[in-house]
């Protein structure tokens, strides 16, 4: 029986591929597959793949299909995942060797649905690194809601395979901030979510992402991917429920860190009144969420003074400190 299944995009990684391959076959856990999906990379992926395909035949399986973006690639792969759970991991990171024995223990240890882990961020460039909590750690706040509050990334955790071939959770296609839909989606369907409070993902922070742009036009992605997560909660009668914190996430998505990003962009007076219109429409009261108190002072200032007047004076303080 294979435990885990571990789904790998690739695409124009070669410079990190090996790495994260490496990470991946010497893990501790018995009975685990890694099913890497070249999608479409026209770099020299293909021939580290077939290596570790050549080396480790009855671990790693490796795919090849045209190019569709990292959701397509994530939705093929699932098809052929085997694993009781599944796992994602991005070609560019890397993971530490016990990651899956761990999270796969816990999850069986506690009956659990869905396990979470810590995250380090670690900069290319310098030896700068960041250490980030899978799970927030918020008194008399269920781990279903304390999981909205955390890091959405899709790959900093253990599903069971159910989410995919029961409740049928697909990626969206051709959309950044992809993992966001599914991922909300998973906690509110979950009964039992469990953490480990323990980094096992080395997020690494390219100089050349495509996410730390301020220009590209994909980042008014974010609308349409808030826009139908809303739909799903309410279309689920689930938009009561998680009110507050899915409040929280379109705070951190639209106004917080999202709006750092808008504040790059030649766009961001027309990206913030978007923000705020989708705000007053749908969260009129979004200022007194409760989570925001939770946050670090000085961004607890930035949500009490932003608004359509402050963010040109904001903008000019932002390019000043990143000059």
């Amino acid at each position: 029986m294979v435990t885990v299944s571990i789904i790998v995009p690739v695409y124009k990684v070669e410079k990190y591929l090996d790495r994260c391959l490496a990470s991946l076959v010497n893990q501790t856990l018995d009975n685990l597959e890694i099913i890497i999906v070249n999608d479409g990379s026209p770099d020299n992926s293909q021939n580290i793949i077939d290596q570790y395909v050549k080396d480790y035949p009855n671990r790693v399986f490796g795919y090849i299909k045209p190019n569709g973006g990292l959701s397509d690639a994530r939705n093929f792969g699932i098809l052929y995942a085997k694993g009781v759970y599944i796992g994602f991991v991005d070609s560019d990171d890397y993971i530490e060797h016990e990651m899956y024995e761990r999270m796969y223990t816990k999850a069986i240890e506690d009956d659990a649905d869905l396990v979470l882990c810590d995250i380090v961020y670690e900069w290319e460039q310098t030896n700068r690194t960041m250490l980030l909590k899978g799970l927030k750690d918020i008194d008399g706040v269920p781990e279903n809601k304390r999981a909205f509050l955390s890091p959405l990334f899709a790959w900093n955790k253990l599903y069971h395979r159910k989410f995919f071939f029961e409740h049928k959770f697909r990626y969206p296609l051709n959309l950044w901030y992809e993992d966001i839909p599914v991922t909300l989606s998973i906690f509110t369907q979950s009964n039992r979510i469990t953490y480990i409070n323990e980094a096992f993902v080395h997020y690494v922070q390219r100089s050349n992402s495509i996410m730390g742009s301020g220009e590209n036009p994909k980042q008014y992605d974010i609308f349409k991917i808030i826009e139908n997560t809303l739909i799903y909660l309410k279309s689920n009668l689930l938009i009561k429920e998680y009110y507050e914190e899915f409040e929280y996430v379109c705070i951190e998505q639209l106004i917080l860190y999202g709006g750092f990003r808008f504040l790059k962009s030649k766009d961001y007076v027309k990206l913030f009144n978007k923000s705020f219109t989708f705000m007053t429409l749908n969260f009129p009261s979004w200022k007194s969420n409760r989570y925001i108190a939770e946050l670090p002072k000085k961004y607890q200032a930035y949500l009490k003074l932003i608004s359509k007047q402050s963010i040109h004076i904001l903008r000019i303080l932002f390019k000043i400190k990143y000059r």
